[in-house]
This record gives structure tokens, sequence and C-alpha cells, in this order.
């Protein structure tokens, strides 16, 4: 039975707005990193006295819009790298925002306030449009990570292990004797089964001592 109180027509068009926002989204930040460069390019190849240094005019800023956008989004590589609220991401997007907008000032300045304005507005836009990302990627990843459950326990094996290591490495740094402990896929039994009990004598030497000619008392009464 379908809701009378929701329009259907604006329940579609939701759904499609979801499929699309992705690549909207991403759309959007590309497009703003290109056009950040261009217009950096723009105005610092006016200045260049040859045309070695208008093709770096241009080349640089693209250089620098790209790496920013791999700093920022270079820890999902490796979607087990559980990142804090602080991430290496966010702060790179911050510092380079901070440059940018010191830049654009620069470049824009002898060209009047509306300039100034529209360039540090598109830099912000895309500072913000980074961020959202970044969340969104980052929660879809722990989504996708701790939904499975396999996966979750190696992720969760991994981190003890590690801490295990760094605490064994720290209390051997400082002087101190490490304590080993056992893993738990350790069967004690076992452990116990192959240290050889050194108080009891084996059966052979016992058979040993018993069929020996000398010192054998035994054999002296028989005798």
């Amino acid at each position: 039975m379908k809701h009378r109180l929701i329009n259907q027509d604006f329940d579609s068009s939701v759904k499609q707005l979801r499929r699309i926002l992705p690549k909207l989204a991403f759309g959007l930040l590309i497009g703003t990193y290109l056009i950040s460069a261009l217009i950096m390019g723009i105005f610092h190849a006016q200045n260049a006295p040859n045309i070695g240094f208008t093709i770096a005019a241009y080349l640089i800023p693209l250089a620098i819009q790209t790496g920013r956008g791999t700093l920022v989004f270079f820890f999902q590589l490796n979607p087990a790298r559980v990142q804090n609220r602080f991430s290496m991401g966010v702060i790179s997007a911050t510092a380079l925002l901070g440059l940018s907008l010191w830049e654009g000032w620069l470049v824009m300045s002898p060209h009047g306030l509306s300039w100034k304005v529209s360039v540090l507005t598109l830099m912000l836009i895309g500072w913000v449009l980074e961020i959202m990302i970044l969340r969104e990627t980052h929660f879809a990843t722990q989504l996708a990570l701790y939904q499975n459950k396999e996966q979750w326990q190696q992720l969760k094996e991994f981190y003890v292990a590690r801490y295990d290591f760094q605490q064994f490495m720290s209390d051997l740094n400082s002087g101190k004797r490490p304590v080993l402990e056992l893993s738990d896929s350790v069967n004690i039994n076992e452990l116990d089964a192959s240290v050889p009990n050194e108080e009891e004598p084996k059966e052979e030497e016992s058979l040993g001592k018993l069929s020996s000619p000398s010192g054998n008392g035994l054999m002296k009464q028989q005798n």
C-alpha cells in the first residue's frame, strides 16, 4: 500500500538526486580544482618574461591543485586505516585552503574587490566540498568494513597485536623485562606435553640400569 501523504513524483526525484549526487559532487570538486588552477595561471602568465614562465604559470597551479586533492583523499587507498575526526586529510585541506586564499588575495588585489570575492568564494566552496566528500567517504568505508564480521575481526586482531608489540618495545627500551603473553591460539596442554619431565627417569635408562652387569645387586643375589 502506497503512502498517499507522500508525493510520488517528489519521492522519485529525491531517489534520482541521490543517484546523481556522488558524480555531481566529485565533478564539482574536480572542476573547482581546474578553475582555480586556470585562474591562477592566467594572472601569473601576465607577468611572465618568456614562454617558459608562461607554461610554468599554468603547470604549477595545476600541480598544486592535483597534489591538494591527492593529499586530502590519500588515506582512502587503504580503507582499514582508521582515521579520527582531525585526520591528515582535513588538516591538509585546511592548510592548503589558507595558502590558496592568501595567493588569491595577492593575485586579485590589483583587479578590484569583486574579483577577490569571487575567487575566494570559489576556493571556499572547494574546501567545503572536500570536507563533505571526505566525511561521507570515510563513513561509507566504515559501513562497508564493519558490516563484514570477518574483516572486522581481522582489523581488531591487527590493532590489538600492534598495541602489544608497541608495549613490548616500550618495555624493552626502558630496561624492563617484557612480559610475553601466550596467544589464544596456543594450546597449553600441547606446550606441557612437548616439555620433557626431568624428574621422572626415562624408561630406557631404567631398563639399562637393571640389565647392567656392573653394580647390579639383584644379579649378585641370584649368583
